[in-house]
């Protein structure tokens, strides 16, 4: 009986480890499946995190390139200001011929500055500058017979004071040119113009010239030097042929008042008799002075010579046949400068009044203006 119940307690314990055994194995169980979650979960997450990793690379990439674009939009600027400045030199070229236009008018506006300038300080160089009145002495009681060693040989260049007033200018001489015949405008009311060329040599314009003033119906008064008859003297011959008058502007070009007595006779004589000689016309009896570089002394001996001396009122530095000035601006200065009585010089070397010089007589022609004949001055 003891041995039963042994046996029995026995078999009693047996379920018992078995049921521990099945716990255990389920505790194992759910152990292993609870690591599995929180190892997949924790993979999971892990992939999460790399995903977000790699999502973060790819900003930290965009950023990265974010530079290289900002280096082209940099490029782009930097493009754009070198087009800009590309613009700005090609419109600097653009205006270039504007900006040489301009440097030449403010260099023409300085010049007639410089000009004007000189003329007043000469005005107020001394306080006896004020313009010396034109007629005011009767040339008809011309004394041929002065000791010139007593007149002054201070030399002068012939200056005149602009105006815009289309009135005669005032001309800054000391002398009275008119005491020894002398003029360089007349006074009067009457739209009169006296056109003046002076022909020291020839330049290839002067056919050209005459053809215009024929084409007008206008005479003008020619100056010519020995040197320009000595090549041309067809034309001289044409100027005379076409009524046009022919003046005297010495041998040699030189200012006159460098010279002796003799000489600035020689001067005027010796071109005189060349002109006829090579012509078969008398030259007429009106003197230019070379440069415009005259004293009482050469205006007296001129005077005596029986010639009478021509400056101008109208006039510009024409002469520089490298540096013309063009057509408008001849154009321009003689109409803004014109006025009743006027007389004008134009250098016959230059190409801007050859091409000015049609407009020039056809504008004033408009105006009223008649062109006049050095014999009408008294």
């Amino acid at each position: 009986m003891a041995n039963k119940k042994k046996k029995n307690k026995k078999n009693n314990k047996m379920p018992k480890a078995l049921v521990i055994f099945i716990l255990v194995i389920s505790a194992v169980c759910l152990g292993l499946s609870l690591g599995n979650k929180i190892s997949g979960d924790t993979q999971q997450q892990n992939n999460v995190n790399k995903g977000q990793a790699f999502k973060n690379n790819d900003d930290i990439v965009n950023k990265d390139k974010e530079p290289e674009q900002g280096n082209d939009n940099k490029k782009t600027t930097i493009k754009q200001e070198h087009q800009e400045v590309d613009n700005i030199i090609e419109d600097k070229d653009t205006t270039k011929e504007d900006e040489v236009n301009k440097i030449e008018k403010n260099n023409d506006i300085n010049d007639e500055k410089k000009e004007d300038d000189k003329e007043e300080s000469n005005e107020e160089k001394e306080n006896d500058k004020e313009e010396i009145p034109q007629g005011s002495s009767d040339e008809d009681n011309f004394d041929m017979n002065v000791d010139t060693s007593t007149l002054s040989n201070q030399g002068y260049g012939w200056t005149w004071k602009r105006n815009k007033e289309h009135i005669k200018p005032i001309a800054y001489n000391k002398i009275d040119i008119k005491k020894y015949g002398g003029y360089y405008a007349v006074d009067t009311e009457e739209k009169v113009a006296y056109l003046t060329f002076d022909e020291g040599y020839e330049n290839g314009y002067t056919p050209s010239i005459l053809d215009t003033l024929k084409a007008n119906d206008i005479k003008a008064t020619f100056f010519v030097t020995k040197d320009f008859l000595e090549k041309n003297k067809e034309l001289a011959i044409r100027m005379k042929e076409e009524g046009h008058i022919v003046g005297n502007h010495s041998v040699n070009h030189t200012n006159m008042h460098e010279l002796s007595d003799e000489k600035v006779e020689y001067e005027i004589v010796e071109n005189a008799r060349y002109f006829e000689e090579v012509t078969g016309y008398k030259i007429d009896t009106f003197f230019r002075p070379p440069n415009g570089e005259y004293s009482e002394r050469t205006l007296y001996l001129t005077r005596k010579l029986g010639y009478k001396s021509i400056f101008y009122s109208v006039a510009y530095a024409d002469w520089y046949t490298n540096a013309q000035k063009g057509k408008e601006y001849a154009y321009n200065h003689v109409m803004q400068n014109s006025h009743p009585g006027m007389i004008i010089l134009l250098h016959a070397v230059s190409s801007s009044n050859t091409e000015a010089l049609d407009d020039i007589l056809k504008s004033l022609k408009e105006e009223g203006y008649r062109f006049g004949n050095l014999y009408e001055l008294e």
